[in-house]
């Protein structure tokens, strides 16, 4: 009586399994290639990195989380890459908009978004 529940738990569980498991998330497309304090705000900065891996053409929207020593949230930010197409890489700078008061920040890809752009492929009949 038991086991029948339990064989659907586990039924299900591998077909989720196996049909995520070439999943991409677009945060895995996205580095922090610098990350630094404007000297003149004291704002924190984050240039990022994007190299799609999508197989269309997109734009990848960035938050980065701006931590202090103790990682703590200290201050985010939005950055954007339009139009990358897949195996090109494409930068932008995310800038903080409160002045740090540490020594250097840490920058955290927070959450990435990846949406597709230009013409939706329409089947051939």
């Amino acid at each position: 009586m038991v086991l029948v529940p339990l064989g659907g738990i586990v039924a299900y569980m591998y077909a989720v399994g196996e049909n995520h498991k070439n999943l991409r998330f677009a945060s895995q497309d996205v580095t922090v290639a610098r990350c630094t304090l404007d000297p003149v705000s004291r704002r924190p900065v984050a240039e990022l990195s994007v190299t799609s891996q999508a197989r269309r053409t997109g734009t990848y929207t960035v938050t980065v989380e701006f931590q202090d020593a103790r990682e703590k949230a200290v201050d985010q930010g939005t950055g954007v890459v339009e139009d990358l197409a897949h195996g090109a890489t494409g930068r932008t700078v995310v800038v903080g908009v409160k002045a740090y008061g540490g020594d250097s920040p840490k920058c955290v890809v927070q959450d990435a978004d990846f949406r597709r752009t230009g013409p939706v492929p329409t089947a051939t009949p």
